[in-house]
């Protein structure tokens, strides 16, 4: 169980000083991978959307990194029912109104998210993220992208998400975690 924890903080270790490491250009496999995400998920920052809708949106960080979080329909005053899919917090609008105009929008502390991104080291690798609350992320998947992990990465992306929606407010993701693999618990 130590060597096993151990193995899993210095591969994180590794991932961070990688990711801090940026690609002077983002090599084409790694924007293939960013929009990939990005066409799964479906809706961007900022997208029209129905008055009523709720569910998962993406926009990037910079060039090389792709957030995936809550959203829901957010109006501009005096647009007669015409909504934007904006950030799932009470500022929705004032995300999108910034990431139209080229501001960088930060996950807020009270949404749960997910950060994809890459390192430069003699692979590159790609990175997802676990971020909650002011804690710092947590990485939840790691593969070279010369493996084209597109299956892989996508898995992870969906079962992080299911995470974030079936994770109390009151835990966090190691907690929720441990807490779901209790004996007795039904495994979904």
């Amino acid at each position: 169980m130590f060597h096993a924890r151990l193995l899993e903080l210095e591969s994180e270790l590794i991932a961070r000083e990688q990711s801090a490491r940026r690609f002077a250009v983002l090599p084409p496999d790694c924007k293939c991978l960013l929009e990939f995400i990005e066409r799964q998920v479906e809706l961007r920052l900022g997208n029209p959307v129905p008055p009523d809708w709720r569910g998962w949106l993406t926009y990037r960080r910079g060039a090389d990194s792709l957030i995936v979080c809550r959203g829901r329909a957010v109006a501009r005053q005096g647009s007669l029912g015409k909504c934007r899919a904006g950030l799932d917090v009470a500022y929705g609008l004032d995300t999108v109104t910034e990431y139209e105009r080229g501001f960088d929008v930060s996950p807020p502390p009270d949404l749960d998210h997910l950060l994809l991104n890459f390192g430069a080291g003699e692979r590159s690798q790609v990175y997802l993220w676990y971020g909650e609350n002011l804690a710092p992320y947590r990485l939840i998947f790691m593969a070279d992208v010369a493996d084209y992990p597109y299956e892989a990465l996508s898995q992870a992306v969906v079962e992080a998400c299911t995470w974030i929606l079936k994770k109390p407010r009151h835990l966090t993701l190691p907690e929720f975690l441990k807490e779901s693999e209790k004996p007795g618990k039904p495994s979904e």
